[in-house]
């Protein structure tokens, strides 16, 4: 093979994996009452010889038949080292889908013109600007969005009529109250909760939860878990709930206890026991939170799933991911919360060989 070979070669393999040599980076879309809304993808990196349009479309063809499809809420794509080219002429997405765009776009006619393409043919844009103004207000028409650092927010002062501002970058509580106060629709990115003073007490909600993970993770008796769950209405009423969803397809509806917990079986009750354990966060504020830890999980379950791991192996996986956040949520020091979940976490249990 000779060097022009060579270099067709890598050429042809960088169009066919759009994604080799992107990185990706997720963060969450917060809405102004503290609720995760949908995320935003970063992407950096050169795609090799791939189009624009080919790189969107591996990003959203990750979110396969398997994993339900596109999510709800908001999607943002971000491709900060690609220009609009004329790939995105024939560009489409589903509605909750917007593709960001740098402000620079706005003094490149060429790539304004691929831009405009894509939104005449139904794309929604988001406008990544960079300060210290805004831009005139007729020439953000096209875009559903304005996304900027909330730095940034703090000195143009409010923004244009008629679009809505996500702001990112909030490192503290205190940033993000200045940039809801400055009138942003959302954050993109949400700070952790601060450790609190102190050794806060469980909820008893999240108790019970922990008492029954106990019990499913060494293997209780089935007439002993149902015993748990009745002690708990509400509990028990999102079991049945879940046991009787679309998901499982059943027939004729389940109102046992008993056969809702031998439905799901032993490991699907812990990873929703789990869950539930994070869920039942003390207040609103921490709602975030929850969802970063969630996507966590499932982060680090794929990850093992991709590297051929077998067995409880993803699950565990996934519970790490999920309780990675356990002691921000809940306030209570993560080393008094393994030690309450140690019977959980025990060497038997947690071995990922």
């Amino acid at each position: 093979m000779n060097e022009t070979e060579a270099v067709l070669d890598a050429a042809d393999a960088a169009a066919a994996d759009p994604l080799s040599g992107v990185a990706l980076y997720w963060a969450p879309v917060v809405s102004r009452e503290s609720r995760p809304t949908g995320f935003r993808l970063c992407m950096r990196g050169r795609a090799g010889g791939a189009s624009l349009a080919a790189l969107l479309d591996a990003v959203l063809a990750g979110f396969g038949e398997e994993s339900g499809g596109v999510p709800h809420g908001r999607v943002i794509l971000a491709p900060s080292d690609l220009s609009p080219d004329d790939s995105l002429a024939q560009w489409g997405a589903p509605r909750n889908v917007l593709l960001e765009v740098a402000e620079r776009v706005l003094e490149v006619p060429e790539e304004f013109a691929c831009v405009m393409s894509a939104q005449s043919h139904g794309a929604r844009l988001a406008l990544n600007v960079r300060g210290p103004q805004w831009p005139a207000a007729h020439r953000l028409a096209p875009f559903q969005y304005l996304v900027g650092e909330v730095s940034m927010l703090a000195c143009a002062g409010r923004a244009p009529r008629d679009v809505a501002v996500l702001g990112i970058g909030a490192a503290s509580r205190d940033q993000v109250l200045q940039a809801l106060g400055g009138g942003v629709a959302g954050l993109i990115g949400w700070p952790p909760p601060q450790p609190q003073a102190g050794r806060a007490e469980l909820q008893p909600q999240q108790r019970a939860l922990l008492d029954m993970l106990r019990l499913v993770r060494t293997d209780a008796e089935l007439a002993e878990i149902e015993r748990a769950f009745k002690r708990e209405p509400m509990l028990a009423y999102l079991l049945l709930t879940l046991a009787n969803s679309p998901a499982f397809r059943r027939g004729t509806p389940l109102a046992s206890l008993r056969q809702a917990i031998q439905l799901l079986g032993y490991q699907r009750l812990a990873k929703w026991l789990v869950l539930l354990m994070v869920i039942c966060a003390k207040d609103g504020q921490a709602l975030p939170a929850v969802y970063q830890a969630v996507v966590r999980g499932l982060f680090l379950e794929n990850c093992a799933r991709a590297a051929g791991a077998g067995g409880t192996v993803p699950d565990h996986c996934f519970v790490v991911g999920v309780f990675s956040l356990l002691d921000r949520i809940t306030g209570r020091p993560l080393s008094s919360l393994t030690d309450e979940l140690e019977p959980y976490f025990s060497e038997r249990m947690i071995r990922l060989s």
